[in-house]
């Protein structure tokens, strides 16, 4: 069998977030830098902005990696049992099956850069922003997307 005939031709890209279209996950500031589809399903890759005391409870998932790296702010960061507080040029790795968490805590907005190996979280937070805008968000449609998309809230049902 031709493995080069299944392999999806890729193509490289420069990216300016500047010239990227922000969506509104969950009303955060994101930009989807990097999207599944143009890297073969490899990674994707997430810009996002979090004002003071914003980010997300804990969360794993089943079937990608994630990384983070700060690019401006100060985060606290919680991998499994570790913690530490995340100054800009910090990058954090949480390998499937780890419960971690993220919260701004500093007095301004606060940036990052978020990858998943393979790609996928772009898909979900598109999902996210598209039922936002519908303007029929509920948590019941909020929870359905996020199992659709490997994203899991212990301790919620």
């Amino acid at each position: 069998m031709d493995m080069a005939a299944k392999t999806p031709t890729l193509h490289g890209h420069i990216i300016d977030p500047r010239q990227v279209s922000p969506i509104a996950p969950f009303g955060l500031d994101m930009k989807i830098l990097l999207s599944s589809e143009e890297t073969g399903g490899v990674m994707s890759v997430l810009m996002a902005w979090h004002q003071p005391g914003e980010g997300p409870p804990d969360h794993l998932h089943y079937s990608h990696e994630e990384t983070l790296f700060v690019v401006e702010g100060l985060y606290e960061m919680t991998v499994g049992r570790q913690s530490s507080n995340a100054d800009p040029g910090t990058l954090v790795f949480v390998p499937r099956n780890t419960v971690h968490r993220f919260r701004n805590i500093g007095s301004t907005a606060a940036c990052m850069l978020d990858w998943t190996v393979p790609g996928g979280s772009d898909r979900y937070f598109r999902a996210i922003a598209e039922l936002g805008a519908s303007g029929r968000f509920s948590s019941e449609k909020a929870a359905e997307i996020s199992k659709r998309f490997d994203t899991y809230f212990p301790g919620t049902r």
